[in-house]
């Protein structure tokens, strides 16, 4: 407890540092031509509100159960697309892609795999699902942007993981994610995932190994420099959101980079689209931390999409005080969630056709003692 609250304590002071330096901090000369990271020359940005005038926003979220059993498998799943309508800086009406509630898709499997790799099933599952629901809203409904409940870059399995079925939903995967960043294209709708409870240093990574080095050289204060400079232990452990919740002000984002800055694994395989996809951190409200906003950059100017995305996302996400998410994206996660009762239900139906004679429950589920 005490090691924790004292890197706690270094964390906050380092914090407090960035935050005096921040408004004298100038990107321009920080990168190199040939790797590209940083594409904006102020290291924060103030954000103002769009004004909803005429505005149609979607947002996509699923939802997902699984349960082990004796030779079978289950996964549960669906997705929802939250479509608002605003006009006058006001929400005037809200549809469903394909429906509020839509009866979720059953998946059973029964081959002979680890419980991580079916764990990973289920969350390749649940992507798919999302993606395809994306690509239906979007042709269904034009909005202005698509918002994604989490990152738009496929997650949690690469090529290399694991058996022949998870290959095959990972090349699912991957065509799945091109099929939407192309619609996207297609339609000049701007795709921007928002992700709740980030966890990645990239943020930190790219202002240790860019930044911080070229700041003695700027005339700035040398007691900040210090501070930063004699913890590099805190910038390399500390997570983006932890550190940048005690830089942003509400209405301040992070300068905009991008995802990674080497084409590796997941991004290699989506062909062009890897290197088009930029990050930036933002502000929405005083007592919750910043969102992590993922964009793809259809037009090959990420400072301008960047704008329009953060204004949207700053404007439906300001409505509660202790929690920054979009609007649209809550309403389409309160409309996807699953529960416990709903997977049961189809375990029940499987157990009765069945018969008695068949046991289903694992033992852990069974013991007498």
């Amino acid at each position: 407890m005490d090691r924790i609250l004292r890197q706690d304590e270094r964390r906050r002071k380092v914090a407090e540092a960035l935050r005096r330096l921040k408004g004298h901090i100038n990107l321009t000369q920080i990168d190199q031509p040939d790797v590209k990271e940083i594409i904006e020359s102020s290291f924060i940005k103030d954000v103002k509100k769009d004004e909803l005038e005429d505005v149609t926003v979607a947002g996509v979220d699923g939802g997902v159960l699984g349960q082990q059993l004796h030779g079978l498998d289950l996964i549960l799943v669906r997705a929802v697309a939250a479509i608002f309508h605003y006009s006058g800086g006001e929400l005037s009406e809200a549809e469903y892609y394909p429906s509020s509630v839509p009866h979720p898709r059953l998946i059973s499997v029964t081959e002979p795999i680890d419980a991580r790799e079916l764990e990973l099933i289920t969350c390749v599952q649940r992507q798919l699902i999302e993606l395809n629901t994306a690509v239906k809203a979007l042709r269904t409904s034009c909005p202005d942007i698509l918002l994604l409940d989490g990152s738009i870059v496929p997650q949690y399995v690469d090529r290399s993981q694991h058996g022949q079925k998870l290959t095959e939903l990972y090349r699912e995967m991957m065509d799945s994610f091109s099929k939407l960043y192309r619609a996207c294209a297609e339609a000049k709708v701007p795709l921007a995932g928002v992700v709740k409870d980030s966890r990645s240093a990239r943020f930190m990574d790219i202002f240790g190994r860019k930044v911080l080095p070229s700041l003695n050289e700027g005339g700035l204060p040398s007691d900040e420099i210090s501070t930063l400079s004699n913890n590099p232990e805190i910038l390399d452990h500390s997570r983006d959101t932890v550190l940048l919740d005690h830089v942003l002000d509400v209405g301040e984002r992070s300068f905009t980079f991008s995802y990674t800055g080497n084409l590796a694994g997941a991004l290699k395989d989506l062909d062009k689209w890897g290197s088009k996809i930029f990050v930036f951190y933002l502000k929405t409200v005083p007592y919750d931390r910043p969102l992590r906003v993922e964009y793809l950059d259809l037009d090959g100017e990420p400072t301008v999409a960047v704008n329009r995305i953060a204004s949207l996302v700053y404007a439906m996400s300001a409505h509660h005080a202790a929690f920054g998410l979009p609007s649209v994206l809550i309403e389409a996660d309160a409309c996807a969630r699953l529960s416990e009762e709903d997977i049961d239900v189809v375990r029940d139906d499987i157990t009765a056709r069945l018969g008695p004679s068949a046991p289903l429950d694992l033992r852990r589920h069974i013991t007498p003692f």
